[in-house]
């Protein structure tokens, strides 16, 4: 028998029954669930737990920071429900939260690809709807933030795309009696798919945080919304008479004054054989700052002491998260790598953001500053880093420059010195110097 063929006689058995009655869901939570076991799970595998009793468990045996993803044939995009629940062991955050791929071009879901997620956190409590283009993401609908606050969230979510490309999904806790309508949209940029799965971005402490459980496809939407308005929409209290147009992002605007609003704390230019480079911010302020991607500067100066700008990369999440948020007195680090970090420096990794646009720092020195992503940028801070800031001025290889205090200005050189931890560096911590 040919794969696709057991495959599609799996689907018809797993997906026999979809109606979406609430006290039917409770008795089968009560029991096995059969549906995410026999389904052709392919990916990392080796991450994750997946038992008829749990459903499918992150379960990374490094106990690290990190992303996992499984995966499962689908070529489901039009005319199709998509249903599942997911568990939390924590309030998700930037650095930890999960994507339900709908729509996928590939089981690599760590790579880039061509599909629909549905995010479950991030920078927002929500449950939003994204369409990825390559390693591009697009917000199309923002839900309510229906896990804020919430410790340990237990939520079930259902999707559906009818016909005409109308994507509507909604979303219930566990201690909701009915499903909410968070937003419908149409989107018809994608129309094939050959896979669905699931992806999550974790730190250290919640590498077995986050299960998925009854996972479930059917084929039975209806068609209830005509693009060409021939047809009247049904009256029906779940679907609006005009889908919504697709949301801008909520996205915080930089304050009128940024100078200071973050500061520089620590850079490690020159890192080890087994280590990242990576520089760390601080917030000085009594506020929690949240502000939108900003831009690092390289720049060295010319022998008629002008400088010269050489490196120029916005500082984005690589998880497409469009907010940065640093609580009061709190620390944030940008690295290339975040496991590199956690690995070789023993730290969590929770006050970390891996951006995948991180530049090189030059090891021969130079000067640092964070700018407004802007079309006329403006100074946030600014730093020099060389050699000669060491304590004893020669060559630190895999040793960072760490400012003594804080709160003093970083374009202080005697504010810096080596760092004193074992490791060499404290990225996204307090610094060994303070």
């Amino acid at each position: 028998m040919k794969f696709y063929q057991l495959f599609s006689m799996i689907c018809c058995l797993i997906l026999g029954s979809c109606a979406l009655n609430i006290e039917d869901e409770e008795k089968e939570e009560e029991g096995n669930d059969d549906s995410v076991t026999q389904l052709a799970w392919s990916g990392e595998t080796d991450k994750f737990t997946i038992t008829s009793k749990e459903g499918v468990r992150l379960d990374d045996p490094q106990e690290a920071a990190g992303t996992a993803y499984l995966a499962f044939p689908s070529s489901s995009v039009r005319n199709t429900r998509w249903e599942f629940g997911v568990k939390l062991t924590f309030n998700p955050s930037a650095n930890n939260y999960a994507r339900f791929y709908l729509t996928s071009s590939t089981a690599t879901l760590s790579n880039t690809l061509n599909g629909y997620y549905l995010q479950i956190g991030g920078a927002k409590d929500n449950v939003a709807l994204y369409r990825q283009n390559e390693n591009k993401s697009v917000l199309l609908a923002s839900g309510r933030e229906l896990m804020k606050g919430n410790n340990s969230p237990k939520l079930y979510i259902k999707v559906e795309c009818d016909n005409n490309g109308y994507w509507t999904f909604w979303t219930r806790l566990e201690s909701e009696n009915e499903y909410t309508r968070e937003k419908q949209i149409r989107d018809t940029s994608i129309q094939s798919s050959e896979y669905c799965g699931i992806y999550c971005v974790y730190t250290k402490s919640r590498c077995n945080g986050f299960t998925f459980h009854h996972i479930q496809l059917s084929n039975d939407v209806a068609t209830t919304t005509d693009p060409d308005g021939s047809e009247e929409v049904p009256d029906n209290p779940d679907t609006p008479d005009e889908p919504d147009t697709p949301e801008d992002p909520d996205i915080p605007s930089y304050p009128e004054d940024v100078r200071n609003l973050l500061v520089f704390n620590e850079v490690m230019y020159d890192n080890a054989t087994d280590g990242a480079e990576y520089i760390e911010l601080y917030n000085p302020s009594d506020q929690m700052v949240s502000i939108p991607p900003f831009k690092l500067l390289r720049y060295v100066a010319d022998e008629s002491g002008t400088t010269q700008t050489t490196t120029t990369a916005v500082l984005e999440p690589s998880d497409g998260s469009l907010v940065i948020n640093i609580p009061s007195h709190e620390y944030i680090c940008f690295t290339k790598s975040v496991s590199t970090l956690i690995k070789k420096h023993k730290v969590s990794g929770e006050t970390m953001i891996e951006t995948t646009k991180f530049p090189r720092i030059n090891n021969e020195g130079g000067y640092l500053a964070i700018v407004t992503n802007e079309e006329q940028p403006r100074l946030i801070d600014k730093c020099g880093y060389s050699d000669q800031i060491h304590t004893d001025k020669k060559r630190k290889q895999g040793v960072s420059l760490e400012k003594k205090s804080p709160e003093l200005a970083s374009a202080f050189s005697r504010n810096w010195t080596s760092s004193k931890n074992a490791t060499g560096g404290t990225p996204g911590i307090k610094n060994s110097q303070e």
